[in-house]
């Protein structure tokens, strides 16, 4: 059964798999609402927590702000760091930084590496006085019926386990002393070539396929190509986020 955070996950194999992914606009889309919802700009800190590559935090620093990316993964944080963006090593759950330090706090697709409630109430922790903690995860219908999902079944249930459950993540921001912006939700549509699809999922571009076993990898991979044999044909999928988002009154210590 796999668990909530990363068990199981070698960080380092999906750093690797990143360069895999799809290029889009809805990265930088997803990243600019966040940066709109805070307001940050010259003299602000912004922190992408689990922020990957940096592709997030360039959008931050775009503003002005100064950016930091904190990621568990060394080679994560190296790639950040060489498009110069300030990387960290450390974990979520640990921030290494001060009490009320960062106008923006940001998670995107990085809740489900961790415990849901730790790393927010150290979001909170960092987070100013105005300042906002943003989340972005999974729709749990996505989670339920993704492409992915569509080709190597037992992903879905392993997601559901994996992903919290948006009004789970709300429940605990307010917990936290945080106060409640709107919700939103997005949706990317991906097209791709089916032969870019297939080296991305050898690749481990997504976390949850090095959880299921090789023979049900292969078996859907097979499938796959039964259906779509031509590598040049475009395929698309779509990807359907939710935002999870408080700001931190002036009056919360």
């Amino acid at each position: 059964m796999a668990e909530r955070g990363s068990p199981g996950i070698d960080l380092e194999r999906l750093a690797s798999g990143y360069g895999y992914r799809a290029a889009g606009t809805g990265d930088r889309n997803r990243a600019e609402i966040a940066c709109r919802a805070a307001n940050i700009g010259v003299g602000d800190l912004a922190v992408d927590v689990g922020g990957g590559r940096g592709a997030h935090a360039l959008v931050f620093a775009g503003s002005g702000a100064t950016a930091v990316v904190v990621d568990r993964s060394p080679a994560m944080a190296a790639h950040s760091a060489s498009v110069g963006l300030i990387a960290v090593v450390a974990d979520g759950e640990r921030l290494p930084l001060r009490d009320q330090i960062a106008g923006l706090v940001y998670l995107h697709l990085s809740i489900h590496h961790g415990d849901p409630e730790s790393m927010l109430r150290e979001a909170t922790r960092i987070v100013r006085p105005g300042g906002v903690v943003w989340v972005w995860t999974l729709a749990p219908s996505h989670v339920r019926a993704s492409f992915l999902t569509r080709w190597f079944p037992s992903v879905g249930p392993i997601d559901e386990r994996r992903f919290p459950d948006p009004a789970e993540l709300a429940r605990i921001m307010i917990g936290t002393g945080l106060e409640p912006l709107a919700s939103m939700a997005e949706e990317e549509q991906i097209v791709r070539t089916a032969g870019s699809w297939v080296d991305a999922v050898r690749s481990g571009f997504v976390s949850t396929l090095q959880l299921i076993s090789p023979e049900e990898l292969e078996g859907g991979l097979a499938r796959f190509h039964e259906a779509h044999p031509n590598p040049s044909e475009e395929i698309s999928y779509s990807l359907a986020y939710r935002s999870v988002s408080g700001f931190r009154p002036s009056l919360v210590s």
